[in-house]
């Protein structure tokens, strides 16, 4: 929905990405933004608990849900690759050829990001992948929701509850993450492995309040406000995901904040942090946020050997990604979207959970 509690939900959306544009915008230019890697982290929460909410509310079979999935995500995506293409064939000092870039955009339509660039040694942008690096996450995200709809299908046909459910959840990303912090640097941030285990807290999160019928209203003030500081202090201050500290303390920190931010404010909103979140603004951008987040660095990467000052292409590239988001948002996502208040609403009936088959 376009107001309300909603918008709170999509002010969230909008922290992870903004904490993202700090890293790939400005962290080339100054010592600092390189946490921003956690708005990663901080969406993968957000996705769980949205997407399980509606799995468990709306039960389906796994080919409609994955048929939705399809519908909503694909459109853009193939925006991002067909328009990535005509751009690199028609700027003069475009870095890559432009049947290279489409054949690096089969990589990304066929969701083999992740793995091929967890496979790649360097930095964290991916030069063998690029202008695509950024759609790793959409590949996890991906794999993640080809098997736990699944999941939540077959314990709903058993006579799971919700509760049980989420118990079960947790574990699960406990175990998941502790052996993760095994992985190598690549394969740690890249790979499934991980993250799945932010996906699975988001969920179990959807779950817990599924089972009490409708969250908490709460007055988090306090906890919402701690939460949204150290998500903006670490993005600021913090080091990259090849940095222990990454692991140990980034993603706990983010995927805490991402349930104290979601529990604290999705039930109602009090005080100035959940005023805040759920701004107009603020919500505009996290509704634009899948978009913002596949265009926000391809006019970078075009404009990065382009003659001119760099501040002035700095600039431009800013306005070119903003204008390219909002064209694939009003084209190519909106037509897409179905409305779903009432399936996320908090206030909404639980669906019985049916009995166990004989």
């Amino acid at each position: 929905m376009a107001t309300g509690r909603f918008d709170y939900l999509d002010g969230i959306r909008a922290v992870a990405i903004v904490a993202v544009l700090a890293l790939h915008w400005f962290s080339w230019y100054v010592p600092i933004f390189h946490g921003g890697v956690i708005g990663v982290d901080l969406f993968f929460v957000l996705s769980g608990f949205i997407i399980t909410t509606m799995l468990w509310r709306t039960p389906s079979g796994w080919v409609p849900f994955m048929r939705r999935r399809l519908v909503r995500l694909y459109p853009a995506l193939l925006g991002l690759v067909a328009g990535s293409v005509v751009l690199y064939a028609v700027v003069p000092w475009a870095p890559l050829d432009p049947a290279e870039v489409a054949r690096r955009g089969v990589v990304v339509l066929t969701q083999l990001s992740s793995p091929y660039a967890a496979e790649q040694e360097g930095s964290l942008w991916l030069p063998a992948l690029q202008p695509f690096g950024q759609t790793w996450s959409l590949a996890v995200e991906w794999y993640f929701y080809a098997l736990w709809p699944v999941a939540v299908i077959a314990a709903r046909r058993r006579g799971w509850s919700a509760r049980r459910l989420a118990t079960v959840s947790v574990a699960v990303a406990a175990v998941d993450y502790s052996l993760s912090l095994a992985l190598g640097t690549f394969w740690f941030y890249f790979g499934p492995t991980a993250r799945c285990a932010e996906l699975l807290v988001g969920a179990a999160l959807a779950l817990w309040f599924l089972d009490r019928g409708r969250p908490t209203t709460t007055r988090g003030t306090a906890p919402a406000a701690l939460a949204l500081a150290a998500v903006a202090a670490y993005s600021l201050l913090g080091p990259d995901g090849d940095s222990p500290v990454y692991r140990y303390v980034g993603v706990p920190l983010a995927v805490v904040a991402g349930v104290v931010l979601i529990h604290t404010g999705y039930g109602g909103q009090h005080g100035p942090v959940h005023r805040l979140l759920g701004h107009p603004w603020l919500a505009t951008v996290g509704r634009h946020s899948y978009s913002l987040y596949l265009w926000h660095v391809v006019p970078f990467l075009l404009l990065e050997e382009a003659p001119g000052p760099k501040p002035l292409l700095g600039l431009v590239a800013v306005a070119s990604a903003v204008a390219l988001t909002v064209l694939s948002y009003r084209y190519l996502e909106r037509p897409f979207l179905r409305p779903r208040g009432d399936v996320l609403s908090p206030a909404r009936a639980v669906t019985p959970t049916p009995a166990p088959r004989a």
